[in-house]
């Protein structure tokens, strides 16, 4: 029986999917376990940091803003049982370590997402989450 689900959300239309997909698992279940939904701000490098905008603070915006959508589409479900986090970091050791620090059951994500490399790299981050969790992870295409 799952007590903690953890998915994570970088507002990807995979990444809605999945969380449709662990609303539908909460609502089927005798139990409601809890949700929770992990959103990360990767680390970014640059060379010259831009004159005037304070990144950091325009990053940790711009995922607090991501996470309305979240919380719309988890409307229904019973209160208490969601929660978001917002995390910064390389996204598949922070989705990872988030999962042993939240102690989840289940790792609910999509199969790609918007990361600035995706075209590049897709699917690369829930490959690592597959390698790499402590806990069953379901893919939601």
């Amino acid at each position: 029986m799952f007590k903690h689900l953890l998915v994570p959300y970088d507002g990807s239309e995979h990444a809605l999917r999945a969380l449709s997909h662990a609303k539908q698992l909460v609502l089927s279940l005798a139990e409601a376990p809890k949700l929770t939904v992990l959103h990360v701000n990767p680390d970014i490098s640059i060379n010259e940091p831009p004159v005037g905008v304070e990144l950091d603070e325009q990053i940790a915006r711009e995922g607090e803003e991501m996470l309305i959508p979240v919380r719309e589409a988890l409307a229904g479900l019973p209160a208490g049982s969601c929660s978001t986090i917002v995390r910064h970091g390389d996204p598949g050791k922070i989705i990872c370590k988030s999962a042993e620090q939240e102690q989840a059951d289940l790792i609910v994500m999509g199969t790609r997402g918007l990361g600035l490399v995706s075209e590049l790299l897709i699917g690369s981050v829930s490959h690592y989450v597959i390698q790499h969790a402590s806990c069953p992870v379901t893919i939601v295409k």
